[in-house]
């Protein structure tokens, strides 16, 4: 909520303004903003929420992460075969100074596949939209010069894809067997009081946007006609991808 009002829709409590007069300016005018949004969404069907996240068989090779197809578990038994193939390989850089850390420390390392069990770890991967349509009447309302209303539904489209890949990575986490672990209350949400990370291409940690591709790849996201174009871009423009380490360590930093 404060993402899309102070945010996105830049409705700002003025320094000289009172709590009181600002919380009242929210109950007025604002909420009401929202909840005429919110029908709109619902009765137009401006919103379509899709996901697709999936996990694959990992292991780390110093900064290098090898994913490997998951058929592997089911040919093998508890055992892999020697040295498998991997599918796709994400390198990640290194902190040069600090704690040095590098996602790739979050996993498994290889060298110790065949002395531990279960020998190959586990790398989810997730991708989020809220759908074409959001993009396509977004810019219907711009190109019509409805810019008061281009900037309340495209703000609350942006902040609803982001909604939907929290609620992703909430629910990996809970499948991962972490349930126990998950925070109560959007403030520790917020300040990241949950087990491990979700980093997304481009970022600091992870900065290969390149990489990107590999991830709509493997989780086939033509399916839900998401896909990154010549430029660099998501498209549908209102839509998230990312990685997820589940590793306690693993926190946000810049490498």
């Amino acid at each position: 909520m404060q993402a899309l009002i102070a945010g996105q829709w830049q409705f700002r409590k003025p320094q000289e303004q009172s709590r009181e007069d600002y919380d009242r300016f929210l109950a007025e005018t604002v909420y009401p903003i929202l909840e005429t949004w919110k029908q709109r969404v619902v009765v137009e069907n401006l919103l379509r929420p899709q996901v697709i996240y999936g996990y694959f068989p990992c292991l780390a090779e110093g900064n290098s992460l090898h994913l490997y197809n998951p058929e592997i578990l089911n040919q093998s038994g508890p055992e892999i075969p020697p040295n498998p193939a991997p599918m796709a390989t994400f390198k990640f850089p290194r902190q040069k100074s600090g704690r040095r850390l590098c996602i790739a420390d979050f996993y498994q390392p290889k060298d110790l596949a065949s002395s531990v069990v279960p020998p190959l770890d586990v790398f989810p991967m997730q991708a989020v939209t809220v759908g074409e349509m959001a993009t396509e009447y977004a810019k219907k309302l711009f190109e019509a010069n409805q810019y008061t209303d281009y900037l309340y539904f495209h703000g609350l489209a942006v902040q609803m894809a982001e909604a939907l890949a929290e609620w992703t990575h909430a629910r990996i986490r809970r499948e991962l067997g972490f349930a126990s672990e998950e925070p109560d209350h959007i403030r520790d949400v917020l300040a990241q009081r949950y087990r491990g990370s979700r980093y997304s291409f481009g970022y600091p940690a992870c900065p290969n946007i390149q990489d990107q591709f590999k991830l709509l790849e493997l989780l086939e996201c033509d399916r839900i006609n998401l896909y990154m174009d010549e430029s660099e871009q998501l498209y549908p423009e209102q839509s998230t991808t990312a990685i997820v380490a589940y590793h306690p360590v693993a926190r946000y930093f810049t490498a």
